[in-house]
């Protein structure tokens, strides 16, 4: 599996000048250096970044990364941060997207807004130019009060205990499979003192957490072949590790959110 490594603007692959594979003549490649000098003109700051950790240096020299930018001129809400994410590669590996993220400060974890509730910006390596790079950070400010806008609506609306269940449940499975089995119990239980309430919001953060984060034990339940070749379902357990694949972090994030969605629906 792969795993990521924390990146500033100052490291490879943000400051890769050139490109990696056999990509079009069409392929623009621009470092996300420049990317991050243009979204700090439409006022957009760098605050953290992740890499997918690789094999070689000059894989790692390309990889797809994640990086987070804030906006001094939006307010947080209730100890939530709205953030700019963007995820680029050198390598041809993905598209150019900008999107939207919260940073919640409770728990010193981000999330991210799937891009199916509220658009992401995805500008392909053809063609690309600042100024489209620059008009879509401006874009993002513009969309963020929607952003705000649903963290205040789902902290309005309660789920009962069926409810916050169902949620977890789902967000299991997007995580594992149906041959994978947590304790609800355990997984709902608040680990501080914000993460009591019984509303969307809070429940979905704390069970993002748990599931990016890890920690818990699961069971694992599969089948092996019996002495007379009949299949035996054998469970076993262990704890779950974190997401550490800035990809997978990103599309488990997105699932999530566009679970939790469901229940404001």
């Amino acid at each position: 599996m792969h795993s990521t490594t924390h990146i500033t603007l100052d490291s490879a692959p943000v400051t890769t000048e050139t490109q990696f594979g056999n990509l079009s003549p069409r392929y623009s490649h621009i470092t996300s250096t420049r990317i991050a000098d243009t979204l700090r003109q439409a006022n957009w700051f760098f605050s953290d970044g992740t890499a997918r950790r690789a094999r070689t240096p000059e894989r790692a020299a390309h990889a797809a990364h994640v990086l987070r930018f804030r906006n001094p001129s939006l307010p947080a809400i209730n100890g939530n941060i709205i953030e700019a994410v963007l995820l680029n590669s050198h390598d041809g590996s993905t598209a150019f997207q900008l999107g939207f993220g919260v940073y919640r400060t409770a728990c010193a974890n981000g999330l991210v807004v799937c891009t199916q509730s509220l658009g992401a910006i995805r500008l392909v390596h053809s063609g690309l130019n600042l100024q489209a790079v620059f008009n879509a950070a401006a874009a993002l400010t513009d969309r963020a009060p929607e952003v705000a806008a649903t963290v205040e609506r789902w902290s309005s609306i309660t789920l009962d205990g069926e409810q916050q269940l169902s949620l977890a449940r789902r967000a299991v499975r997007a995580r594992w499979n149906n041959s994978t089995f947590v304790d609800m119990v355990e997984l709902l239980r608040p680990q501080r003192m914000e993460d009591t309430g019984s509303d969307l919001w809070t429940s979905f953060n704390r069970i993002q957490e748990r599931m990016l984060r890890g920690g818990m034990d699961v069971a694992l339940v599969r089948e092996i072949p019996g002495d007379d070749g009949t299949p035996v379902r054998v469970t076993s357990t262990r704890r779950a590790t974190a997401i550490r694949g800035a990809m997978k972090q990103l599309r488990l994030n997105e699932s999530l959110f566009q679970i939790a969605s469901e229940f404001a629906a």
